[in-house]
């Protein structure tokens, strides 16, 4: 009997204290409070009704039901526009990331490739510059040439009209020889045959060269000697000069009409080769010119061959050296976009990440307080259903 008694007491006690707890779990929370002040003021009515109160409470229950299966669906079509949404910003940022690097790699192969350019720009420019200083120097060259040939030929012409005017002097000494001494034998083939006469008219010199013969070695010596004022050049003037000398001498050597004719002949013989040597050496002269004037043109044209190539190189260059600025403006431009456009798309999917953890955040919170009210309702209804003595009594000493 004690331990039927013993046993009743401590289930009344755990009954007691299983209320106590659970008004007090109902008491901590906001909602909590309200389901009590709400079933205080279901019993303060006049008639209150047990079955009132447990529906509710099952009211209240489905109510959290309701907004929690909402909260579940909207957080699955959250989470998966979440999931799109960074989806796609990640693939913006990776395929402007390869872009980016794309242009970086052709920027680092573009920049050496136009310093190159204007390096060998550079290299181009000068070659273009020798070529003008070459073409200017072997012009100028080639004026000096001709103006040396120039004066050559001036040389030798004067030095062919002085031999051919000693030539005339002794052409008509011999002349007057022959004549002399052909009035007294019989006719015989002149020495005239020989081409070694030489017709010159000239009014500077001495007028009665043809109108007065010459009848001894000192009118020839006269002559000669006359004649070397109106050479300038200087070895040809000597040569004159030795011509009178010789002349002079040969007039107190030679007392034979004979033997004047002999040295005349001699004389006109080495005036003869004279004359062959300057003819030939007028010959080699103009022979040289032509050599050298056919070599400057020569030259000329494979310089201006040459200058024209690197002009049209240098044109080549600098349309390469443009085309690579632009393309390397145009590449920086472009990185400069694309870079602004991963910082811009890394900020919105930073932000949009962190959206998306605050709403997973705020329907946790959400779902753990409905789960805390459901038990709170489920806790009421039990004082309802079990404990409603105990309960009415507890509210009304409130």
């Amino acid at each position: 009997m004690k331990k039927a008694l013993l046993l009743v007491l401590v289930i009344v006690g755990s009954l007691a204290t299983e209320f106590d707890d659970q008004i007090a779990e109902l008491e901590e929370t906001q909602f909590g409070q309200t389901i009590l002040q709400t079933i205080q003021m279901e019993m303060q009515t006049d008639d209150p009704v047990v079955s009132n109160l447990v529906d509710i409470m099952q009211h209240l229950e489905q109510t959290l039901e309701g907004e929690q299966k909402r909260d579940d669906e909207r957080i699955v079509r959250f989470k998966q526009n979440c999931d799109i949404a960074l989806s796609q910003l990640t693939e913006i940022i990776n395929t402007s990331t390869v872009t980016s690097l794309t242009l970086k790699s052709d920027l680092d192969s573009l920049n050496p490739q136009k310093v190159q350019a204007v390096a060998s720009l550079e290299r181009k420019n000068l070659e273009i510059a020798d070529l003008k200083a070459e073409i200017d120097y072997q012009t100028l060259k080639r004026q000096k040439e001709s103006a040396t040939y120039q004066t050559i030929l001036d040389n030798l012409e004067q030095a062919l009209f002085g031999v051919n005017q000693v030539k005339g002097y002794f052409n008509k000494y011999l002349d007057v020889l022959v004549k002399n001494r052909n009035r007294f034998q019989q006719p015989q083939p002149s020495f005239l045959q020989e081409d070694f006469s030489f017709q010159y008219n000239d009014e500077d010199v001495e007028e009665d060269i043809d109108s007065k013969g010459i009848s001894s070695f000192a009118q020839v010596a006269q002559k000669v000697n006359k004649l070397k004022h109106h050479v300038h050049l200087e070895g040809y003037k000597s040569m004159i000069e030795i011509l009178s000398q010789l002349a002079s001498k040969a007039q107190t050597s030679a007392d034979e009409p004979s033997q004047c004719e002999v040295l005349t002949r001699k004389v006109l013989s080495i005036l003869k080769q004279i004359e062959n040597y300057i003819q030939s050496e007028r010959i080699r002269e103009d022979q040289a010119e032509n050599l050298r004037q056919s070599s400057y043109e020569d030259l000329r044209t494979l310089l201006s061959d040459q200058l024209v190539k690197a002009n049209q190189d240098k044109t080549y260059m600098e349309g390469l050296i443009d085309s690579l600025s632009n393309r390397i403006q145009q590449a920086k431009n472009e990185k400069f976009e694309v870079d602004q456009k991963i910082t811009t798309k890394s900020k919105e999917k930073e932000n949009r990440e962190n959206d998306c953890r605050l709403k997973r955040q705020e329907y946790e919170t959400d779902t753990a307080s409905r789960i805390k009210q459901k038990r709170s309702v489920a806790v009421a209804v039990d004082l309802i259903s079990s404990k409603l003595g105990q309960l009415k009594r507890k509210l009304i000493s409130n």
